[in-house]
């Protein structure tokens, strides 16, 4: 885990692409959804929640692609490369296990292997998903994957 110093006590929230692409992009897809996943981030990166913001590839890459998308490319490395450099959202790697897990989960449950991937990883080192994509990860849930979706706090 890089860029959270260890043993700081609180457990880590992993977060989903889609809260970042909604707190990054002002009008996307609306201003009410922006601003509570906004709210997220920011209390996240104040420490004012009761986990620690944490990211994997798979996220990072699903960002980068959305911001591109709906931004530039410069916007959307600018906007990226600033969640990276932050000291305080964890960074989590992708274990072989993690991996298997999210193949066979995609298969039997019929989500994209990229959600099951971040449930997984969920599963291994984190205690909850922040995600507006309930219907992906509620199937996942009898495997451990548990969900908070910030437009709804």
């Amino acid at each position: 885990m890089a860029g959270v110093a260890k043993g700081g006590g609180k457990p880590l929230a992993l977060l989903d692409s889609n809260v970042i692409v909604y707190s990054m992009v002002t009008d996307y897809p609306n201003k009410e959804s922006h601003a509570r996943c906004r709210n997220l981030l920011e209390r996240g990166l104040k420490g004012e929640l009761d986990h620690i913001l944490s990211l994997n590839p798979i996220v990072v890459v699903e960002v980068f692609a959305a911001l591109r998308r709906l931004l530039n490319w410069s916007e959307a490395e600018f906007r990226t490369g600033s969640l990276l450099r932050s000291k305080r959202i964890a960074f989590l790697s992708i274990s072989r296990e993690v991996a298997e897990n999210s193949v066979r989960w995609a298969k039997e449950k019929g989500v994209p292997v990229n959600d099951a991937m971040i449930g997984a990883n969920m599963v291994e080192l984190a205690n909850l998903i922040y995600t507006i994509d309930e219907e992906h990860f509620e199937k996942l849930e009898e495997y451990g994957v548990k969900i908070l979706n910030p437009i709804r706090l």
